[in-house]
């Protein structure tokens, strides 16, 4: 009976190759005879360890026929080799050897080897065998392939996402144009996620910088496809003119609510910074709570985020609200990683935050405030989400 008898559906086993180690002539012959027999195009035949070792980069086996008792190296320290070897750490081993002791058997999967079969052989059973970790070996490299084709297009999805969010040269020009300087901090979670932030100046009105941060619900190829769907929408929306914040905020949910899946939303905040009014002006739909402090204050100003998260009502209506931001004021924005994190039955939250960062509210470095605001939040407790924070500060 030939192999594809056995494996209609399957990869080609027939294709495989088998090496096969005994020191026994008789007995190298005997298995090579049934293999080919049984359709295999491809088996080496090795004397013992050191030359079976000895061939293994040139032919690179998919599969071992091992005997133990064996001169100048025996089975068990040709098994014990292969493993001490990342390539062949994988590699199916299918002992055939006459101890069929119990103890024999424990040393022998103890140095390595996948399966045991007794000798005198029975024919059947050993090529079903041979079958069984062929297919496991091919299905499992399939699988790996998968898997590594998979993490990287997450990861080219995931720099995509990255790309959406202002660079270094972006916060740059902001600051040529606004006098703010902006850093930002960004940490993807191990899954695609659904935060992306962003900015650009009012060329009608100097000095003043528009903002928003973007949170999604959920995780994943979902989340991330909903961040190209608003950031579509966000660069078709006009922000400044004669609407507000909340207007601004109202119009995007509108046009989000006909394209989201039902069940899915976004908390938002958009926000514009007027430096001749001396304050932020923000709505919220949902969004973490807004921080500000002025130089030499003692503790942040922390603002009101109620409002309907985006996606869930067509006609929801949010409020513009203002926070005090006087030159050299800052503005603190992050996604709600930042106060999601467990701390004993409950967790770190907005109050529990800005404790966190009030030592460190006049650090005249922003880049250095957010690493040290980031170690503080990774030493509190595991964050499972992507993690953004922003600092907005105005020149003094």
């Amino acid at each position: 009976m030939t192999d594809a008898a056995h494996t209609a559906g399957l990869p080609d086993l027939q294709a495989c190759r088998i090496m096969v180690v005994d020191d026994n002539r008789v007995n190298r012959h005997l298995l090579l005879a049934l293999l080919e027999r049984d359709g295999f195009r491809s088996v080496e035949i090795a004397e013992d360890g050191v030359d079976a070792l000895e061939r293994m980069a040139a032919f690179r086996p998919d599969l071992i026929l091992l005997d133990l008792m064996m001169p100048r190296m025996d089975g068990f320290e040709m098994c014990r080799r292969l493993r001490a070897d990342p390539d062949w750490q994988d590699l199916p081993v299918l002992v055939q050897s006459s101890l069929n002791r119990a103890e024999d058997r424990a040393k022998a999967f103890a140095a390595g080897a996948t399966d045991y079969v007794t000798k005198p052989l029975n024919a059947l059973e050993l090529l079903a065998r041979v079958r069984i970790h062929l297919q496991k070996r091919a299905l499992l490299r399939d699988l790996t392939q998968f898997r590594q084709r998979t993490e990287a297009e997450l990861a080219f999805a995931r720099r995509m996402q990255e790309r959406l969010m202002p660079g270094p040269e972006r916060c740059a020009a902001v600051h040529s144009a606004t006098g703010i300087t902006v850093n930002a901090h960004f940490a993807p979670s191990s899954e695609l996620g659904g935060d992306f932030w962003g900015m650009r100046p009012d060329p009608r009105h100097p000095g003043r910088l528009h903002l928003y941060l973007v949170d999604f619900s959920g995780h994943g190829v979902g989340a991330a496809l909903n961040t190209f769907r608003l950031h579509a929408i966000l660069q078709q929306t006009p922000f400044g003119g004669s609407d507000g914040p909340a207007d601004v905020l109202a119009a995007i949910n509108r046009r989000l609510c006909t394209l989201l899946p039902r069940g899915q939303f976004a908390t938002m905040l958009v926000g514009e910074i007027d430096p001749q009014a001396g304050c932020l002006r923000y709505a919220s739909a949902g969004s973490t709570k807004p921080m500000v402090w002025a130089p030499g204050d003692a503790a942040p100003m922390m603002g009101d985020s109620a409002g309907l998260p985006l996606g869930l009502a067509g006609q929801a209506v949010y409020d513009t609200r203002e926070l005090p931001l006087p030159p050299g004021g800052r503005l603190f924005l992050y996604s709600d990683a930042a106060i999601e994190i467990p701390v004993g039955r409950d967790v770190l939250d907005d109050t529990g935050l800005a404790t966190l960062i009030t030592p460190h509210l006049h650090e005249p470095d922003g880049a250095r405030f957010l690493s040290v605001l980031t170690d503080g939040l990774h030493a509190t407790g595991p964050i499972d989400d992507d993690l953004t924070a922003l600092l907005f500060t105005r020149t003094a």
